[in-house]
Order: structure tokens, then sequence, then C-alpha cells
């Protein structure tokens, strides 16, 4: 959690990094979706991979937590970033 919470915030609604608490992700909403982001990161949009920093037990427990965020509706949420006509709203009030 102390590694995402920076870009994703602890509640994971969404700083630089895209909101996790709702149901449009980015590069792909299923558990391998998930593992494969994390362990390969997003370097075009500044996340780094955590295959040489986390052991795979680990990714594999981060990819099973985010999922616990789903639906949980933090305060402030960063809107969704992957909808038809999604604008670009700027950093939220956290950044």
């Amino acid at each position: 959690l102390a590694n995402c919470a920076p870009c994703h915030r602890a509640d994971g609604g969404g700083l630089v990094g895209p909101n996790l608490t709702d149901d449009f992700w980015l590069h792909g909403d299923t558990f391998a979706d998930s593992l494969r982001v994390i362990w390969n990161g997003v370097p075009e949009k500044g996340m780094v991979s955590w295959k040489g920093v986390l052991k795979p037990d680990e990714i594999h427990a981060v990819a099973s937590y985010i999922y616990t965020l789903r639906g949980s509706n933090p305060p402030n949420p960063k809107p969704p970033e992957n909808q038809p006509g999604a604008v670009d709203s700027g950093p939220s009030e956290f950044e």
C-alpha cells in the first residue's frame, strides 16, 4: 500500500495514477490484467515495473488487494479516464 498510495491514494481513489475503486480500468479489469500491469508497469504513464522490487507472491497480494477497493466509493475520487468523451479534469484536490 505504501508503494501505491503516492499515485493511487491510500483509499485507491486516484491521484496521478488512475482511480482503482471504480469499474473503468484503463489497462483491463481482470485479475490477470492487474498482475500484468503491476509486473510490467506502464512506463508511458509513469508507472514503474514492480517485478524487480516485489516478489511474485507480493505482486499477487497487491493485485488481490486492489480488488477489495472496487466499489468502495472514496471521497472525491479521480474521474474515469477511459470513457468516450472523458475530459481531463486536471489534478485532484489531493495532488
